[in-house]
């Protein structure tokens, strides 16, 4: 309930507040110095944004999402019923189903389906063409009288929203895209696997399976250790996993067989599981959200730990020590639960554009605390501008934030536009003609003398012979600090 709140009030506190202001103060879309980064350090440029004289519609994005949850239910109660004997409600389906092959083919034929669709479309002058039969039967007469008149060549032909060779190209740069993530995720899982077979889940139970104990901590202990137990391994189903065979039964007999603890118990294992996996950088969720947003793992954990920290925080504090020692009903702690939710809200949390340009109280504390603090002023006083402006600010390049924050913009770019993830192959090739255009004006201003250049290779050649007994690197750095620069330039490294 605290993320709706957040959201329905426009309020937000900590990393995520500064990085909304980032994006409303100055208009920015570019990422800034969060955003993912090529394995060259350059930065991600999508090849799959849609062409320019492609219309965009909703039913395009929907239709290959709608196909896939159909195609993956239909998969599931078929796998169940090949394991089954007959008979089977879909609940017991769904649990004998085989969910590897279900997703795995579900995949491919909502992706073979999608083609499909976009196969049977045709664009023209902004508008969609369903089933263009017409079109197809002109295109094949065309073809077939192989017609060469120049009213015909000129005539604009409607063309199909998606050919073969686009579906094949554009499938495989999506492959590429996610094989980084593929790789994150088997290592995340590695490391998890490390986790365990080195004892942290043993250690953890003899942790809670103290006879010493007292067992009306035992909601809290299990609610703190599933939370470490998932933020370690980076999964909240192994986790469960874990706690639930070593823990249930024993807090179970301890307790000589208390529902109110058992049900305590067995809610922080599920609850601790997701706050760890929610806030764990090796999480498969957390990669994957990464990836999609392509933003650093790292400064996505930034954002997202406060929230289920402030939530795990509160819960303990209400929740299961309370419910462990019977303090009060459980319909208690759901509603202290949410009155302390909204009091962050309203009183720890700021809007993120105000008049004042205030940040939220645990910001405010390390303002005053870090002596690096340019930053958040100048943000602070940015804030101030868009709020009286109603206008996002002109960050110039002079005005870097951040390290790394690698401005795409000069003085007169507009900042509305500075988001350079959607550059297409064209813009790439565009670019890089450009510079080559630049650098061969440079070479026509300053052309080389040949027989300059001859004569001083052939002085530099006295000075080093094949046979020296020079070091190699030595004589490089050497030769170099002799040739003229045009000749560097020219010859390259060494």
């Amino acid at each position: 309930m605290f993320i709706p709140l957040q959201i329905l009030s426009g309020r937000d506190f900590g990393p995520m507040l500064i990085a909304e202001r980032l994006t409303k103060v100055y208009g920015r879309t570019d990422g800034g110095s969060g955003k993912a980064v090529a394995v060259d350090g350059q930065a991600i440029i999508s090849h799959n944004a849609p062409r320019s004289d492609t219309p965009p519609r909703w039913w395009n994005m929907a239709f290959p999402i709608v196909a896939l949850v159909g195609y993956i239910f239909y998969l599931l109660v078929w796998t169940g019923q090949q394991s089954g004997v007959g008979g089977e409600s879909f609940i017991e389906l769904i649990e004998l189903s085989n969910a590897y092959q279900a997703l795995l083919w579900g995949t491919m034929a909502a992706a073979l389906t999608a083609l499909a669709f976009y196969f049977i479309q045709d664009k023209k002058d902004g508008r969609i063409i369903f089933c263009n039969i017409k079109g197809y039967i002109n295109k094949f007469n065309r073809k077939l009288c192989k017609r060469g008149h120049s009213e015909d060549d000129n005539e604009e032909h409607a063309v199909i929203l998606m050919g073969y060779r686009e579906a094949m190209s554009s499938f495989l740069i999506g492959m590429e895209k996610i094989f980084g993530a593929l790789v994150c995720l088997t290592l995340a899982w590695a490391t998890g696997e490390v986790m365990q077979a080195v004892g942290l889940d043993r250690f953890f139970g003899e942790l809670l399976t103290n006879p010493n104990l007292d067992y009306r901590m035992l909601p809290t202990l299990t609610f703190v250790i599933a939370i470490l137990i998932a933020f370690s391994t980076g999964t909240s189903w192994g986790t469960m996993t874990i706690m639930f065979p070593l823990v249930l039964v024993p807090s179970y007999n301890a307790s000589n067989g208390n529902p109110v603890i058992f049900y305590g118990v067995t809610a922080g294992i599920l609850a601790g599981a997701v706050a760890g996996d929610h806030a764990s950088p090796i999480s498969d969720t957390t990669i994957l959200a990464s990836m999609a947003s392509e933003c650093q793992i790292l400064e996505h954990v930034k954002t997202q730990a406060p929230y289920a920290l402030m939530v795990a925080i509160w819960s303990v504090l209400v929740g299961t020590i309370p419910s462990g020692r019977e303090t009060f009903a459980n319909w208690v702690s759901i509603v202290l639960g949410f009155l302390m939710m909204l009091f962050h809200v309203v009183f720890t949390s700021e809007f993120t554009i105000n008049k004042t340009g205030r940040f939220d109280i645990f910001t405010e504390i390390y303002l005053r605390c870090t002596r690096d603090k340019e930053f958040l002023l100048k943000l602070k006083a940015d804030t101030v501008k868009a709020f009286e402006t109603g206008q996002p600010v002109k960050l110039e390049e002079s005005d870097k934030l951040v390290e790394g924050d690698d401005l795409e913009s000069g003085p007169s770019h507009n900042t509305n536009s500075w988001d350079t993830s959607d550059r297409t192959y064209d813009d790439t090739v565009g670019g890089a003609e450009k510079q080559k255009e630049d650098l061969d004006d440079s070479w026509a201003d300053q052309p080389l003398d040949v027989n300059q250049q001859a004569s001083e290779s052939s002085v530099i050649g006295e000075h080093f012979s094949i046979g020296d007994a020079v070091d190699d690197e030595t004589a490089a750095h050497s030769h170099k600090l002799e040739l003229p620069m045009h000749q560097i330039i020219s010859d390259g490294p060494m």
